[in-house]
């Protein structure tokens, strides 16, 4: 599954990954970003206390490899913020000219890496205390107040995607999600921008915007499955009172995406949101590696780059749908780690 030694795109310990442009040509392309190693180590070590020996054993070395990658995503003064690509290469590499355009694209370390990474090496209170202290210090009103969400919501202080201090704030409702499961995680001081960005993800279940408006409230994980996936990670791993209430509403909103979707990893994800609320889930009817690599997950679009993310209302619901500018990210290997997943999840005993 792993890379087994640097080849000169991919580092050892990392996962192979690929991309694939929205327009022309859409050929794919080998993609060394550091996003699917990462999260494919986080659910690995989430997993580690329902492992036999034996598997746990395997999983703790497949995290110990991914992580020694990191230091080759690291801010380059050294800082603990991650970037999506490599420090020191090319951002998306194997495109004729925006690889070379990485003043102009490059955004910075990005949230959604760095808290992933940070979960899933050693480091300390004092390194996870930097990385939340850069988090707030580029928080909506911080800085800048963004222009690319709702507007009744444009003044809440929450927690931004990207960590470039010249970045306009841009919000990810799944991202946003990632990073409440850090600081809950790591039990950091509660700040205001903590409290905001638990609003602000209230207020997108409250109003099903996850049905309505995923695009719109999650540019980068674009479909309603994923951004459950997101939510019910999070509330299965901390009690949130505000969230809590909503249980009921996101059962039955699971249930209908069950009936409606097609795609066999969708339907894996979905049963794992359920689990994850303790409640029961159908039994998925896959049977074996062979049915899993025939099935329709070859070409799974868990994450996306849409570059209008930043943009201002009605650009951004304009342009965020216009697949010409757009990129899809894929990673076998992932696929097959949320497999293992919700047959772990399925197999816990559960309390009330």
């Amino acid at each position: 599954m792993q890379v087994k030694q640097d080849d000169g795109e991919f580092y050892a310990g990392m996962f192979y990954g690929t991309r694939e442009c929205g327009g022309v040509p859409h050929n794919l392309q080998p993609d060394n970003n550091i996003f699917f190693t990462a999260i494919t180590a986080f659910a690995f070590k989430n997993m580690l206390p329902h492992l036999n020996d034996q598997t746990k054993a395997v999983a703790k070395n497949i995290v110990l490899k991914a992580s020694s990658t990191y230091p080759n995503f690291r801010n380059r003064f050294g800082y603990p913020f991650y970037n999506f690509w490599p420090t020191y290469a090319p951002i998306m590499p194997h495109t004729y000219y925006f690889k070379y355009l990485k003043v102009v694209f490059g955004q910075g370390e990005d949230a959604d890496d760095t808290v992933m990474i940070l979960m899933t090496s050693d480091n300390n209170d004092s390194v996870n205390a930097i990385a939340k202290k850069r988090m707030v210090g580029v928080s909506n009103l911080s800085r800048r107040r963004i222009i690319s969400t709702f507007r009744r919501y444009r003044d809440l202080p929450a927690y931004s995607t990207w960590m470039g201090l010249k970045m306009t704030p841009d919000f990810d409702f799944s991202v946003q999600c990632n990073i409440m499961y850090f600081m809950l995680e790591k039990g950091l001081r509660w700040v205001s921008q903590d409290t905001a960005t638990i609003d602000y993800i209230t207020e997108m279940v409250k109003n099903r915007y996850y049905k309505k408006r995923p695009v719109y409230i999650s540019p980068y994980y674009v479909k309603t499955p994923v951004l459950l996936y997101h939510l019910c990670r999070l509330m299965g791993a901390f009690k949130i009172p505000q969230l809590e209430v909503y249980k009921p509403q996101l059962i039955a909103d699971i249930r209908k995406e069950l009936e409606q979707s097609t795609n066999i990893m969708d339907q894996i994800i979905l049963r794992t949101s359920l689990l994850r609320l303790q409640t029961d889930a159908p039994a998925l009817d896959l049977n074996s590696i062979e049915e899993f690599e025939k099935s329709n997950q070859q070409k799974y679009l868990f994450f996306q780059a849409r570059p209008a993310f930043s943009y201002p209302t009605p650009f951004k619901q304009i342009f965020l749908h216009w697949s010409y500018i757009n990129y899809y990210f894929y990673c076998p290997a992932y696929n097959k780690t949320l497999w293992l997943e919700y047959l772990v999840e399925k197999n816990k005993t559960r309390t009330p």
